[in-house]
């Protein structure tokens, strides 16, 4: 057992101000953040709003749809209005074009997604974009719409 003569390299040892370790913590962390974002911004570049899809072959037996280009009614709603011209080829749905459909505050950053989840899905039938519900649900009416006057 030790004695308590005050030698312990533990009782003597200077600890850092409140002051620094405050200053030190709030630089880590504004660093932090600013690194989180450098990468999220590498990660996730600004994309374009129209995607082309070239499809994998066409289906045998049976007649083809016609390749056909329509617009969708537009849809109003609380943050903007959209309005889709939607692309058919070979049947499947290739090209969707978001046009001059608005969406405030940052909304409109939701629209490269949903066109690249409805062509994949080839319908309206993809789950809604995290924190963007209003605008996913504008975007599948618009895009049910084209659908209907694709035929």
């Amino acid at each position: 057992m030790q004695s308590s003569s005050g030698n312990s390299p533990y009782t003597n040892a200077v600890l850092p101000s409140k002051r620094k370790w405050k200053l030190g913590a709030t630089v880590f962390s504004v660093l932090s953040i600013a690194g989180g974002l450098l990468v999220n911004n590498h990660l996730n570049p600004a994309t374009t709003s129209t995607i082309a899809v070239t499809p994998i072959g066409t289906k045998t037996g049976g007649a083809a749809k016609p390749n056909k280009t329509v617009t969708s009614d537009p849809v109003p709603y609380q943050f903007g209005t959209i309005q889709l011209s939607v692309t058919r080829k070979n049947g499947k749905i290739s090209a969707i074009d978001v046009g001059q459909s608005t969406a405030s505050n940052g909304r409109d950053q939701a629209f490269p997604y949903l066109v690249q989840y409805a062509i994949k899905a080839q319908s309206t039938n993809f789950a809604n974009l995290g924190g963007a519900t209003y605008t996913t649900d504008a975007f599948k009416s618009a895009l049910a719409s084209a659908i209907t006057k694709l035929g």
